[in-house]
């Protein structure tokens, strides 16, 4: 087990992009061992990574300077959450979407995830932002455990590129003080 103070979240670089691909190649065999065909047809490739890493909106959560989970953090209008069925978004203000999520295999159980997304609420609300969004495949079971557990409220189902119908979640964050 590892002290709090051990973990960082910070903005990936073009030096950590090994490393995060490492991580979501490991995610894409985990997800596919699952069973669901969510990221089995190649996407996120580093070409996806590398343009996160460039528009500065991928983080890595860092345990003794080893990146031990990654998310990108988009900010602005989310094309694939314009239109939600049955059900209706929180609110309508500034939002990040949260894409991309992963944690390294050797990581799994130590709560990380929870940590990432953690850090990246208080990171997100201090930049002004009013709530976080995160979609996930119907069959990404251990993703919607965590999205409850940490306060993600299911709001109905979006389209990526109007054909992959996800679950969608949303957290309202508290303001930064």
């Amino acid at each position: 087990m590892f002290v709090m103070e051990d973990v960082t979240l910070r903005l990936a670089t073009a030096a950590d992009l090994d490393q995060v691909m490492v991580i979501i190649h490991a995610a894409q065999q985990f997800i596919a061992r699952q069973g669901f065909d969510q990221w089995q047809d190649g996407y996120p490739a580093q070409t996806d990574m590398l343009a996160d890493i460039t528009a500065q909106q991928l983080y890595v959560l860092t345990l003794h300077g080893q990146v031990v989970a990654v998310a990108a953090a988009v900010r602005g209008i989310d094309p694939n959450y314009r239109l939600i069925e049955e059900g209706a978004w929180l609110q309508s203000h500034d939002y990040a979407a949260i894409h991309r999520v992963a944690v390294a295999n050797d990581f799994r159980g130590e709560h990380l995830g929870q940590r990432l997304f953690e850090r990246l609420f208080a990171k997100l609300s201090q930049d002004g932002v009013d709530a976080v969004r995160v979609d996930t495949h119907a069959g990404n079971v251990p993703m919607q455990h965590l999205l409850t557990r940490i306060g993600f409220d299911f709001c109905g189902f979006i389209y990526i590129d109007g054909t992959a119908k996800r679950r969608a979640y949303e957290h309202v964050l508290q303001p930064a003080h």
